[in-house]
């Protein structure tokens, strides 16, 4: 399990805003850099449940700051493309129901969003970490 202080995070985004940004990862503010306010956004429009699966695999915000477990992100990212590809498939049982979904803004919240901050988090710490 790997922590980051949110002061951490926001400057290990700015020394990489370039590739975060073509990740897909923008600014909530276009008159401020990237920082880690931006990642947390990704991560925390999640729903309840959806919470409580990404902090059983090791993703979560405390005041310590953002943990993570990067062996989980597979696991992670598998779910949240489940969550569109049933979503664009109008399937809205399975993960749709398990993770109480029920709406367009859930596709990408829980599924869009969470890929976007995963893939953030490999291109800041995923070379440090294996």
């Amino acid at each position: 399990m790997t922590v980051v202080s949110i002061e951490q995070l926001s400057k290990d985004i700015q020394a990489s805003a370039q590739r975060i940004e073509e990740a897909g990862l923008i600014p909530q503010s276009r008159d401020q850099p990237l920082n880690a306010n931006d990642l947390l956004f990704y991560l925390t429009g999640t729903s309840m449940p959806m919470a409580d699966f990404l902090r059983q695999h090791g993703l979560f915000l405390n005041d310590q700051g953002l943990n993570f477990d990067i062996t989980q992100f597979g696991l992670i990212g598998r779910m949240a493309n489940d969550v569109i590809a049933q979503r664009q498939a109008a399937d809205m049982q399975g993960v749709w129901k398990q993770f109480d979904l029920s709406t367009d803004e859930d596709m990408d919240s829980n599924g869009s969003y969470i890929l976007i901050a995963l893939e953030a988090l490999e291109i800041l710490y995923g070379a440090r970490l294996v």
